[in-house]
C-alpha cells in the first residue's frame, strides 16, 4: 500500500466520511479513524480487497490513517475541507455524497458498518479494535510494539497493520489479497 493519496483515494475518504456521518450523525476525530479501519478491513473480509487502499498504522489508539489523523487534528480540514468542517470537537458534513468511486457493495458495506457502529462511542469502537482477536493486536505483536503500546512506552509506530493477518489460514484468500493491493497500486500509479 501507499503513503501518499491519490485524488481517488482522497475523494474516496472524504465520501466515505461523508457518507458515514450521514448515517451516523456528527462524528469525532476518533469515531472517523475507527470507521475507516472498519470499512477497510471490512472490506478485505468480505470482498477480498480493499477499500481505500491506503495504509493503516499501528498506534495507541489505532489503527489510524495517519494523514487523516493529522488534518482531523487541525484547526480545519485541508485535505478534507471539501467534505467536512470542524465544529467544536466534532466533524459535520458539508457536502453530498457523491458516488462516483463508489460500488454497490461499496455502498452495501458502509451501511453494515453504520448499522454496527451507530449507537456506539468512539471507546467502544477502540475497545472493538483492540479486542483479543484484533488485526490491531495481532499486527503489533507481529512488529513487536504491542507491550511498548500498552504500557504508554509508544503512542505511535510507523508499522502498518497487516491485512495479510486475516487469511492465515486461508493461503487462496491470502493470495487474492495481496493480488487485488497489487492492483489497486497499479490503478492509482496511472492516476497519479
Amino acid at each position: 500500500m501507499q503513503h501518499q493519496f491519490t485524488s481517488q483515494q482522497l475523494d474516496k475518504i472524504g465520501n466515505t466520511i461523508v457518507y458515514l456521518s450521514n448515517g451516523v450523525g456528527n462524528l469525532s476525530k476518533t469515531k472517523i479513524l475507527k470507521l475507516l479501519f472498519l470499512v477497510e478491513e471490512s472490506s478485505f473480509k468480505l470482498f477480498g480487497y480493499p477499500f481505500f487502499g491506503v495504509d493503516f498504522q499501528i498506534w495507541k489508539f489505532g489503527p489510524v490513517i495517519k494523514d487523516v489523523y493529522i488534518d482531523l487534528s487541525e484547526e480545519s480540514p485541508v485535505l478534507l475541507h471539501k467534505f467536512i468542517e470542524k465544529e467544536f470537537d466534532y466533524f459535520k458534513s458539508i457536502s453530498l455524497f457523491n458516488d462516483d468511486e463508489f460500488s454497490d457493495n461499496d455502498i452495501y458495506l458502509m451501511d453494515k458498518i453504520i448499522a454496527f457502529a451507530k449507537n456506539k462511542s468512539a471507546t467502544a469502537l477502540v475497545e472493538y479494535t483492540h479486542d483479543e482477536n484484533s488485526l490491531w493486536k495481532k499486527s503489533a505483536i507481529k512488529h513487536g510494539v504491542l507491550e511498548d503500546l500498552l504500557s504508554q512506552r509508544l503512542n505511535s509506530t510507523d508499522k502498518n497493520i497487516d491485512f495479510g493477518l486475516l487469511f492465515e489460514e486461508n493461503e487462496f484468500m491470502r493470495e487474492r489479497l495481496n493480488n487485488s493491493i497489487e492492483n489497486m497500486q497499479f490503478i492509482y500509479s496511472l492516476k497519479k
